[in-house]
């Protein structure tokens, strides 16, 4: 059969904001709602609640009116208590062009020391920021990550279809924020492109991989298939995907005009220890927004000779650059253009997907979105602190104008994040040695430090200061606690693993043995520090916990019950082994 290789040409994908939808009103916080509604009467108008920011923002929609907007407006802005007033932008992607080229003899064989999907070695920008070697150690378990775009090509329905390559991919509590539905099916191909780049599925015999294909996606659609959508739609996707679990938000969107409506939706989703990971834009000029905001991480893009682009926008607020392509130009001699490769769908026959290139920023930034997954699958989850890692651990380059930090690289970040991640253990072990008050004599037994190595950091956590995680088998540097992420790869945890009950069944089973005393105090001293480090950071989800949101609650709980058994079991010192 010939292979069908689509290649679309993007020459800008900056979203740029030439038309509004109505105003968005930002009130103060402790306006209530009835206020809200005597001013909407004066002035003869509905001022719509936007969904999300009923109690915490207060924003408001003024919808688009035919006359006497100026006069409304101007009364606005100087009303005492209203914060600010904007318009409520649209932003919309450039018409693309579609070249279609078939040909089944240049694709060359897969290498099968690496991958078995045949087209990654037309991956040139996987190679080029060391996915490979990064797989070695990470892929993404456990890492949400959302995608506010044109929606995902994520499952079978109706006149919509899962994209062939994304078979293994996991996704999450997708939504559309123009139709206000439970789903965010693709109508145009980018997002779809976009999540590929980050969780594309790998090593199934198919195409091409991912950045963190154990990954779970979140896909959020804020843009139509004309490209377009509205601020307001976006803000309220920043706000969902933090509220929902994700630990990254790729955006691979922007426009020139800043707005207080989106960074207070940014502000919102750091603070709940989100990432939120831009494209600077395509305008070879300066960088749009959201990217120019400092609260997320704005990506330039290069190809494949590793210098900057000629459409991706710079500046200051560059902080990092990743691959992002150019179809102009074959430097790696593949035959084909330097684009960035994925499978997505036909924007004109949705049914229908294929591999094709794309280049942009919106391509760079989903490689950066990819490798901070891969960060918070090795245990980073704070914000500043994978924002750290990716900057330190890039290539350096001469202009950071251009380049920000430098060119990504995904395995030396991976290796970089073992010196952050063993930090916050072991001042939480510390803690629960503390608080635990076990005899002394357990101290010095072997078996003592083996539980608490085991249950608590990792059984080999220490060497795992010192070596290159490379060098030891990933899970060995977990706590066990965290084994069901590992070995079966969920998106969210078991709550019976994450609990007190491995330690009653250790002790169950081992209690009459009075040689593994040591080894039950030191394993129930461990997951107290588990238990106690979850609650504190809560990190992880618990699959099927009735109460969202409550997973400290759930940690603290146990811990408590588990510091109360260690005082009981082993405060005596008629237990000595």
């Amino acid at each position: 059969m010939r292979q069908v290789f689509i290649l679309f040409l993007i020459l800008n994908l900056n979203l740029w904001a030439q038309e509004y939808d109505g105003y968005i009103v930002d009130f103060h916080d402790d306006i209530s709602w009835q206020e809200v509604r005597d001013i909407s009467s004066k002035l003869d108008l509905k001022i719509q609640a936007i969904a999300g920011f009923e109690n915490t923002e207060k924003l408001g929609l003024i919808p688009s009116l035919k006359s006497g907007l100026k006069k409304i407006v101007d009364y606005l802005a100087n009303h005492p208590r209203i914060e600010s007033i904007e318009p409520n932008y649209i932003l919309r992607l450039p018409e693309m062009d579609l070249v279609v080229m078939e040909d089944n003899e240049k694709f060359p064989n897969p290498n099968p020391k690496d991958y078995n999907d045949p087209f990654y070695v037309n991956q040139w920008h996987m190679a080029q920021i060391g996915v490979a070697q990064a797989h070695k150690m990470n892929r993404g378990q456990g890492a949400i990550v959302a995608v506010l775009d044109t929606g995902v090509a994520y499952e079978d329905n109706g006149r919509f279809k899962r994209a062939r390559d994304l078979n293994q991919t996991k996704f999450i509590s997708p939504y559309n924020f123009l139709n206000n539905t439970t789903d965010a099916f693709d109508d145009h191909g980018h997002g779809t492109h976009v999540a590929g780049t980050i969780a594309q599925s790998t090593n199934n015999g198919l195409g091409v991989i991912g950045v963190a294909p154990e990954a779970v996606i979140m896909p959020l659609k804020v843009l139509g298939a004309n490209g377009g959508g509205d601020i307001a739609g976006i803000a309220r996707a920043i706000k969902y995907a933090a509220d929902n679990g994700a630990h990254v938000i790729n955006l691979s969107l922007g426009g020139p005009m800043p707005t207080k409506v989106l960074q207070k939706a940014l502000q919102y989703a750091r603070s709940r220890g989100v990432l939120p990971v831009c494209a600077a834009g395509n305008s070879g000029a300066s960088v749009g927004y959201p990217a120019a905001f400092p609260e997320c991480m704005a990506v330039s893009a290069v190809q494949y000779d590793q210098t900057i682009t000629f459409y991706s926008s710079r500046g200051p607020q560059v902080d990092i650059a990743a691959p992002g392509g150019n179809i102009r130009v074959d430097q790696n001699g593949d035959g084909f253009p330097d684009g960035v490769l994925q499978n997505t769908i036909y924007p004109e026959a949705v049914h229908k997907d294929d591999y094709m290139l794309f280049m942009g920023t919106s391509m760079a930034a989903p490689h950066v979105a990819g490798v901070a997954a891969l960060l918070v699958s090795a245990g980073v989850r704070s914000p500043d602190s994978l924002e750290a890692i990716l900057k330190k651990s890039s290539k350096p380059k001469d202009d950071p104008k251009l380049y920000g930090a430098g060119l990504l690289d995904a395995k030396k970040a991976l290796e970089m994040s073992k010196k952050y991640v063993p930090d916050t253990r072991w001042y939480i072990a510390g803690a629960a040695l503390l608080l635990s008050g076990t005899v002394p004599i357990f101290w010095s037994s072997l078996g003592y430090w083996m539980g608490f190595f085991l249950f608590g950091t990792g059984l080999l956590s220490i060497l795992g200061i010192v070596i290159t995680l490379e060098s030891v088998p990933a899970i060995l540097l977990q706590p066990i606690g965290q084994w069901d992420l590992s070995l079966l790869s969920l998106e969210a945890g078991l709550a019976p693993l994450r609990s007190i009950l491995p330690v009653i069944f250790l002790l169950g089973l081992f209690w009459h043995l009075k040689q593994f005393r040591g080894f039950m105090c030191g394993a129930s001293v461990g997951m107290l520090a588990f238990l106690l480090g979850e609650g504190m950071i809560s990190s992880t989800g618990l699959m099927w916990f009735p109460l969202e949101g409550w997973q400290s609650f759930w940690y603290f709980a146990h811990a408590l019950i588990l510091l109360c058994m260690i005082k009981v079991l082993f405060s005596t010192k008629d237990l000595e082994p």
